[in-house]
C-alpha cells in the first residue's frame, strides 16, 4: 500500500530529477525575451549566451513563456526540497493536504 509518505517522496524524487536535468552549466533561473531577428518571444537560461531556448511562435503565447520562466530548475528544486520537509511531517504528524494535491499532480494518474 503507498501512503501519503511514499507519494510526497516520489514526487519530490521526479520533480528534482527533471529539474536537474534541465539546468545546464550551473544555470538554475530562466528569463524570458525575444529572438534578434523575429522577435519571437523565447524562454533562455542566459540572457547572452544561452544554452536552453524555448521559442514561442506566436506572441500571444508569451504568457506560456513567462509561466515557464517562473517555474525553471530553481523552482522545481525549491518544490522537491519542500516536498522533501512534507515527507518528514507525514511521517511523524500527517500529511499536509495542499503538499500531497502537489505531489499527485506531479506523479501523475496512478493506474
Amino acid at each position: 500500500m503507498t501512503t501519503a509518505a511514499d507519494e510526497l517522496r516520489t514526487a519530490a524524487s521526479l520533480i528534482r530529477d527533471k529539474a536537474t536535468a534541465a539546468i545546464h552549466e550551473d544555470r538554475t533561473t530562466w528569463s524570458t525575451g525575444h529572438t534578434l531577428g523575429s522577435r519571437s518571444p523565447v524562454v533562455v537560461d542566459d540572457p547572452e549566451k544561452p544554452s536552453v531556448l524555448i521559442e514561442t511562435y506566436a506572441a500571444r503565447l508569451e504568457r506560456v513563456n513567462n509561466y515557464l520562466a517562473l517555474l525553471g530548475p530553481a523552482t522545481g528544486l525549491a518544490l522537491a526540497a519542500w516536498l522533501d520537509s512534507a515527507v518528514e511531517d507525514a511521517e511523524q504528524i500527517g500529511a499536509d493536504y495542499h503538499a500531497l494535491a502537489v505531489a499527485r499532480h506531479i506523479n501523475g494518474p496512478t493506474p
